[in-house]
């Protein structure tokens, strides 16, 4: 009986898989425009297990071209898994995309870098006053059918950040390392490379959209007053020259 039940599994499978291989590269993209709020796809060509969609937007942020292909082989674990890559001169991305039939959905082994003003533009957010370039190797990210954060595990380089408050202010380079939480949700620590400022805190992220923040900071050069003026916004430093950072929220849906 049960050799019967895998062999059975077995050919469901490569039935499905059968299908999947003569279908359109429509079939896959239709739906993730339906499930995907602000998510637009002008032409696509190819099939659903190998295709091109040119012309790709989320919520303002534009991509030339999204490259897939179809890993047949996580059917056996239960996920639908793509290879995907983007072809564009400001985004790029690299890795493995997934969804279950709960409509969850994974990343892995998921590759780099993007502005962060179109990360901003993404997020809903067209006018923070934060750029730079963020650089990400994450070996794998668990999102909820809303897609928001189950777990995340991986690092992510922020590059040349700057803050425009009235002047622009560079900041320097960070590393955020992300670690899956218990039971659910992303916690990380976070620290600068020697740049303007000196930072170091932990955050941690829940499938709600619930942040928090915990840190210190101190301008590095005392000479730098542009940079000490802004920090002061947050109040006077302690008796160590550091500005305590203690902050929470929700993140935009």
């Amino acid at each position: 009986m049960k050799n019967a039940l895998r062999y059975g599994s077995l050919g469901l499978l490569a039935f499905l898989g059968f299908l999947l291989w003569l279908a359109p590269a429509t079939m896959l993209i239709d739906p993730l425009t339906e499930q995907i709020p602000g998510l637009r796809v002008q032409t696509v060509e190819g099939g659903a297990t190998n295709g091109v969609a040119s012309g790709v937007s989320w919520h303002g942020a534009q991509i030339d071209q999204l490259n897939w292909d179809w890993r047949p082989l996580a059917l056996l674990t239960g996920w639908l898994e793509f290879h995907v890559k983007t072809d564009d001169p400001d985004i790029k991305l690299a890795g493995k995309a997934a969804i279950n039939p709960a409509r969850q959905r994974r990343l892995r082994e998921f590759t780099g870098n993007l502005r962060l003003t179109e990360l901003a533009i993404a997020m809903g957010q067209p006018q923070w006053p934060v750029q730079g370039v963020a650089d990400f190797n994450l070996r794998e990210v668990r999102l909820n059918p809303a897609g928001q954060p189950l777990a995340a595990d991986g690092v992510v380089h922020l590059l040349n950040l700057r803050v425009t408050l009235g002047q622009p202010l560079t900041l320097g380079d960070f590393t955020a390392q992300l670690t899956p939480a218990d039971p659910e949700g992303v916690q990380g620590v976070i620290q600068d490379h020697d740049g303007p400022l000196a930072l170091e805190g932990a955050f941690s992220l829940l499938p709600d959209g619930r942040y928090r923040f915990n840190g210190q900071a101190s301008v590095r050069d005392p000479g730098n007053q542009a940079l000490r003026q802004a920090m002061n916004l947050l109040g006077p430093p302690g008796s160590d020259g550091r500005w305590a950072l203690n902050f929470s929220g929700v993140l935009p849906r």
